[in-house]
């Protein structure tokens, strides 16, 4: 039962309800009053509304406001006709005025409603101190995993290939995140008599799962590609069989991937279930790189056919992830892989650097500015 502290000399009803037990009542003189406040935590106090003001004072500023956690329930007894001592105040601090005239019944009530009320605070007060620990605590895991993807960002940044310096090609490349870290990746690798390999990856979805997939594909290629890997249709056969092992099943990635030899003039490549890359000649004619195969990934037993296409000095080289070409405009049209391509074949005469910020701009200026929802990837080579 609640513990009630009266204060004052109020007279309480011998009616039923009291008879009842409903309120353990215990009665303190005005000058001990928070004392025994602070010593009996009372759930109510029943201040006798015929106390001098001060005394009222005193009390209900040291219970403080109703919205104050952990204080009692606090009702004024004033006496039908008089007006109660209260300071205006301090109205507010008090969560009842009863009329003692009306009755036990009426008395007992009114403490019902108000421990109900004090109990209802005490519930939300609780929760409130519970959801502002998981606040704080949710606070802190966000800055560590802030931290930890920024550091991933860091070691994925790193992991792309340097500055090439090559005496036959001219390169510049950009891969832009749609978050701190993505599923794009692209790798140039030399290889022996000046030859060099290029790929561009594309994993499906976003953020640390298809960062870890792509590092993974990224560090498979070059394994395969280093250990002697001259023909690229057998070799992204061994490499798709290497990441259907590992890859969530579901889950795949697309890969352009070409072996140019300047020596010979060709370029060889595959085209698994990437959008189609393009060359574009010294006279602006576009020529797709569209021979390959299905995606990386969904089958253990995938074949791919290497296409091959003669290059000769001036032709422009342009991969590209789709997140370039999926790109949309504020009324919601794509950008389009063939608008991409229509723009390289404008870009074909400029320098590398140059064509390749041109290309970006235009996609960034069709979507008015917004940002991307996919990684964006873009490699611009000249041939020599």
């Amino acid at each position: 039962m609640p513990l009630a502290l009266v204060v004052g000399s109020l007279a309480l009803p011998a009616g039923e309800a009291w008879a009842r037990g409903e309120v353990d009542a215990r009665t303190a003189e005005p000058g001990e009053a928070l004392n025994r406040i602070e010593s009996d935590a009372p759930e109510l106090v029943l201040l006798d509304g015929r106390l001098p003001g001060d005394a009222l004072t005193t009390v209900l500023e040291s219970v403080g406001h109703p919205d104050r956690p952990g204080r009692p329930a606090v009702i004024v007894v004033t006496e039908e006709g008089r007006r109660t001592q209260v300071e205006s105040r301090l109205i507010d601090h008090a969560d009842d005025f009863v009329n003692g005239a009306l009755g036990p019944e009426v008395l007992l009530a009114r403490i019902r409603t108000a421990l109900r009320v004090r109990a209802v605070l005490g519930e939300l007060a609780r929760k409130n101190a519970e959801l502002e620990a998981v606040s704080a605590r949710l606070q802190k895991l966000a800055g560590r995993m802030a931290d930890e993807l920024r550091i991933a960002s860091q070691v994925q940044r790193a992991l792309l290939p340097p500055p090439l310096a090559h005496p036959r090609l001219d390169l510049a490349a950009e891969f832009i995140p749609a978050g701190e870290i993505g599923g794009d990746y692209y790798d140039v690798i030399p290889l022996d008599r000046g030859r060099l390999a290029v790929s561009l990856g594309d994993v499906m979805g976003k953020g640390v799962p298809a960062a870890l997939l792509a590092a993974n594909l990224k560090a498979c290629l070059r394994a395969h590609v280093e250990a002697g890997g001259d023909d690229p249709g057998k070799t992204i056969a061994r490499v798709n069989r290497v990441f259907w092992d590992v890859t969530p099943k579901g889950l795949f990635a697309t890969l352009f991937f070409g072996v140019l030899d300047f020596d010979r003039g060709t370029l060889r490549y595959v085209n698994a279930g990437h959008e189609p890359s393009v060359l574009v000649r010294p006279d602006g004619r576009p020529e797709l790189l569209d021979v390959g195969g299905t995606v990386l990934g969904l089958f253990e037993e995938s074949t791919y056919t290497a296409g091959h296409t003669e290059v000769v000095p001036d032709d422009l080289l342009v991969l590209f992830s789709d997140g370039l070409a999926d790109r949309s405009s504020p009324s919601g049209e794509l950008f389009g892989a063939e608008r991409l391509r229509e723009a390289a074949v404008r870009a074909h005469r400029d320098p590398v650097r140059i064509a390749l910020y041109s290309l970006l701009g235009e996609v960034q200026g069709w979507s008015g500015g917004r940002p991307a929802e996919d990684d964006q990837t873009l490699i611009v080579a000249r041939i020599r």
